[in-house]
């Protein structure tokens, strides 16, 4: 698998240094890199901008007009499955950038140990294997990948699966059976009884309710509430690497 990379720098200089610094980064026989290409802006990039282009954007946040956390906000909506990293001078917007799912922050000016590490663990991202499930549907098996799935609801003897797709899928399996199958996977979180949410695809949240990215609202149970809130909390931190390093550097 190749990925393509995007850079969105309204400051030429930098974005050319940072192409040059990725393009270095490959020149070993890295095999795993398609193309780079560079916008001066976030407008720029959005004008042309299509689903599953680019797995990885180099997005710098302070621009004029359109600044970086919207603009990626704005891909968010088109394609949730690339990885973000935000370039920036300062480290003020790091907690306004919490609902993007960023990969990870650069502070410029950056030291290439720091770019190359990160290009690193990318590739590793990128290139690990999407993790599947199989369930039963009408006596025929389904291979089902995790990344797919939107929320999980107990119909009784039946699970109702959501997928990003749009579809659902109406399973013959007991809720407990199917939270045995994403056990391992810390995507998913019993939010209600009977109810299972990917904390992936969460727009947003509240002491309350779940708001999913399809739309679909599914509320919080009264009773562990604050673990549940913990727990979604506590993914999403996991989620920001390299926030820890950002605010302690404060």
């Amino acid at each position: 698998m190749k990925f393509n990379i995007a850079i969105v720098d309204d400051q030429e200089r930098d974005s050319e240094r940072l192409r040059l610094d990725i393009g270095r980064w490959s020149s070993p026989g890295n095999s795993t890199l398609g193309t780079i290409q560079c916008f001066p802006s976030g407008e720029s990039l959005l004008e042309k901008f299509e689903p599953m282009a680019f797995q990885l954007v180099f997005m710098d946040i302070y621009m004029d007009k359109l600044n970086g956390i919207e603009t990626a906000r704005q891909l968010r909506s088109m394609d949730a499955s690339m990885l973000i990293v935000f370039l920036t001078t300062s480290r003020d917007f790091a907690f306004d950038a919490f609902p993007i799912h960023p990969f990870d922050y650069i502070i410029k000016p950056y030291e290439r140990s720091r770019l190359d590490g990160i290009l690193n663990e990318a590739v590793r991202v990128l290139m690990a294997e999407d993790p599947e499930i199989v369930i039963q549907i009408s006596r025929q098996q389904y291979h089902l990948p995790l990344r797919t799935i939107i929320s999980a609801v107990s119909q009784g003897h039946t699970v109702e699966i959501c997928l990003t797709d749009g579809s659902r899928l109406l399973c013959s399996m007991s809720m407990t059976e199917f939270e045995g199958l994403l056990a391992d996977d810390p995507r998913f979180l019993l939010c209600n009884r009977g109810v299972i949410i990917n904390m992936e695809q969460v727009a947003s949240a509240d002491n309350e309710v779940f708001r999913m990215k399809n739309g679909q609202v599914y509320p919080i149970r009264v009773r562990g509430r604050a673990k549940i809130l913990s727990d979604f909390s506590q993914y999403q931190m996991s989620r920001l690497r390299g926030f820890t390093k950002i605010t302690e550097a404060k």
